[in-house]
C-alpha cells in the first residue's frame, strides 16, 4: 500500500535535506518521489527572480495554484502506488490534516515527519542560506511563536487505513452502488474510464465484484483484476516468462484452461440455507441463470451453505449457459464449473485447500489443468500453445499468488467481429466499412448465406435474439481450412 509522509517544520529546519536523502536511499526500492512546493513554485516561475515577482503581484492566488498542483501530484502518485514525501512547511495543522485526509481518500497510509528546531538554530541556518533561498527573519520569528505550540500536535483525519467502503467511494475510478435486494451491501467495480485509461491502483484492481457493507467488511467477492500477456508493461511476454527466475516462490505455475462463459459468484447469505447468486454487480438478471444450474437437492444445498459459511469464502463459477448466454467457445451442455473458492477479505486470496471437497459435494466440474510449469522455458511454451488453441486461452497461477491470462489468437479474432456483426445482423445496418475485420465479417455472412445458416439464436431467459458467436467461430475455422486447402492444391 502506498504511503504519504507529511513533513512539518519551519524554513531551515532540515526538511528538504531529509527528503533528498530519503529519495536517494538505495535501500528504498519501492517506487517513491518527493513533491516539493518550493520546487513547484520555481517550475512555474522559471527563475527565483520571477517567482518572487509572481508572489508579490498575485499573492495568495499564486500560492493557491502551487498548493493545488501539489495536491494533484500527490494524489496521482498515490494512485500509481508510489510512496510520496510532501515537502512543505505545513506549519498550520489545517494543511497537514488536509493532506492526511487526501491520503485516506486515495487508499494510502500516512505519517508525519517532524522537524522541531530551536528558534536560535533556525535563524542561524537561515542566515547561512543563499540569498535566493533565504526567508525574512521576521517571518521565522512570527511563525515560530504562532505555530510552534500547535503544529506538532497529532493529526486527526480519521483512520489512516480508512473504511474500505469509504476508500472505494473516494476513488473516482470506482463505481459503488447498493446491491438490489440487500439492505447494507454495496457492489464495487472499476469504471469503464478506469479500463480505458489504465487507471490501475490497489483500489481499482480490487474493485471487480467486491461486495462490502457499510462498516467496510467484505461480504462476498470475485477475482481481483488481472491482466493478459502483453496487455500491460508489467505483463509483457518477456517479463512473464522471466518472472519465476526473479521470484523464488513463483514455481510451480499451474496452467488452467480459461472457460468461456460469465462469472457467477455464490455465497452464503446470513439466513440459514440461503444463497446469494450474484454476478459482478450483485443481484442482476443473470442471477436466475446461475441459480437454475446450482444443485437443487436440499441436502446438498445445506452442506454447501455450511461450507461457504464456515470457511467464509465465495465460490466463483464459470457459468456456461447454452440457452441464454452463448459465447465463442461451444459447450455440449449448460453447467456451472467451479473456478476457485475466494476468501471474503480485502486482500485477494484463493482458498485452495477446500476446493476439492466443495466440488465433490456439489458435483461441480473444474477447469482442466493444461500443464504444470517448473521453469521459464515451460512458461514460454505454455503461452505459445495457448495462443494457438481454439479455446479462449489459459490462466497462469504462480505459486506466490500472481496471475496472468493468455487469450488465444482465434478467440480474439472472433471476438473482434461481434460488434460489427451485431450492427449488421441485429440492427440491419449496411456493411460499408473496409479493412480486415470488415472483410472477415463479410466472409462469415456470405458463408452463412451460402449454407442457409441462421447466425442468431433466441436468448430464452431474456426473450431476445443475439448473434451466435459460437457459430461465427466455427464458420471462421471452416473458412480458414478451405483457404489452407486451396493453397495446398496450388
Amino acid at each position: 500500500m502506498a504511503k504519504l509522509i507529511i513533513l512539518r517544520g519551519l524554513p531551515a529546519s532540515g526538511k528538504s535535506t531529509w527528503a533528498r536523502e530519503w529519495a536517494s536511499d538505495p535501500s528504498n526500492t519501492w517506487p517513491h518521489c518527493v513533491v516539493s512546493l518550493d520546487a513547484i513554485r520555481l517550475a512555474i516561475a522559471g527563475s527565483a527572480e520571477n517567482r518572487d515577482r509572481l508572489r508579490h503581484k498575485y499573492g495568495h492566488h499564486f500560492e493557491d495554484l502551487v498548493v493545488a498542483m501539489g495536491r494533484h501530484m500527490v494524489a496521482d502518485a498515490l494512485d500509481a502506488g508510489w510512496d510520496v514525501v510532501a515537502d512543505a512547511q505545513h506549519v498550520n495543522p489545517m494543511y497537514a490534516n488536509e493532506l492526511a485526509r487526501l491520503a485516506v481518500q486515495h487508499g494510502a497510509l500516512w505519517q508525519t515527519q517532524d522537524f522541531d528546531v530551536p528558534l536560535d538554530e533556525l535563524l542561524r541556518r537561515n542566515a547561512g542560506r543563499a540569498e535566493s533561498d533565504r526567508v525574512p527573519e521576521d517571518y521565522i520569528r512570527t511563525s515560530w511563536k504562532r505555530f510552534h505550540t500547535v503544529m506538532f500536535r497529532p493529526l486527526a483525519p480519521g483512520d489512516s487505513n480508512g473504511n474500505l467502503l469509504e476508500r472505494m467511494r473516494a476513488d473516482p475510478y470506482v463505481r459503488v452502488v447498493p446491491v438490489r435486494g440487500e439492505t447494507d451491501v454495496f457492489a464495487c467495480n472499476f469504471t469503464p474510464e478506469a479500463f480505458r485509461k489504465g487507471r490501475w491502483n490497489e483500489r481499482t484492481i480490487n474493485a471487480r465484484g467486491l461486495f462490502v457493507d457499510s462498516n467496510g467488511r467484505v461480504v462476498q467477492r470475485g477475482f481481483e483484476k488481472f491482466f493478459a500477456v502483453d496487455e500491460t508493461e508489467q505483463t509483457t511476454f518477456d517479463k512473464v516468462v522471466a518472472y519465476g527466475d526473479a521470484h523464488p516462490d513463483a514455481f510451480p505455475v499451474r496452467v488452467e484452461r480459461k472457460e468461456n462463459g460469465f462469472l457467477g459468484l455464490i455465497g452464503a447469505a446470513s439466513q440459514q440455507g440461503q444463497f446469494r447468486f450474484w454476478s459482478k454487480s450483485g443481484q442482476t438478471d443473470y442471477s436466475s441463470l446461475i441459480e437454475r444450474l446450482f444443485p437443487s437437492d436440499l441436502a446438498v444445498r445445506e452442506q454447501l451453505w455450511q461450507l461457504l459459511h464456515a470457511w467464509d469464502v465465495t465460490a466463483a463459477f464459470e457459468v456456461l449457459d447454452r440457452e441464454s448466454d452463448r459465447h465463442i467457445v461451444g459447450y455440449e451442455r449448460s453447467e456451472l464449473r467451479l473456478l476457485h473458492l475466494i476468501r471474503n477479505q480485502e486482500a485477494f486470496a484463493i482458498d485452495y485447500d477446500h476446493e476439492s471437497q466443495f466440488a465433490m459435494i456439489g458435483g461441480f466440474a473444474r477447469p482442466d489443468v493444461v500443464s504444470i510449469c517448473h521453469c521459464s522455458q515451460e512458461i514460454a511454451r505454455s503461452i505459445a500453445d495457448a495462443r494457438q488453441t481454439d479455446r479462449e486461452g489459459v490462466v497462469l497461477y504462480f505459486a506466490d499468488g500472481w496471475m496472468v491470462k493468455v487469450k488465444s489468437d482465434h478467440y480474439r479474432l472472433v471476438k473482434s467481429l461481434r460488434p460489427l456483426l451485431q450492427r449488421v445482423i441485429l440492427r440491419g445496418r449496411s456493411l460499408n466499412k473496409t479493412g480486415e475485420t470488415a472483410n472477415l465479417a463479410r466472409a462469415v455472412i456470405d458463408y452463412a448465406h451460402d449454407h442457409n445458416m441462421d447466425l442468431t439464436y433466441e436468448r430464452q431467459a431474456f426473450g431476445e435474439r443475439d448473434v451466435d458467436m459460437t457459430k461465427v467461430g466455427e464458420i471462421l475455422t471452416k473458412i480458414n481450412q478451405n483457404e489452407q486447402h486451396g493453397r495446398e492444391q496450388c
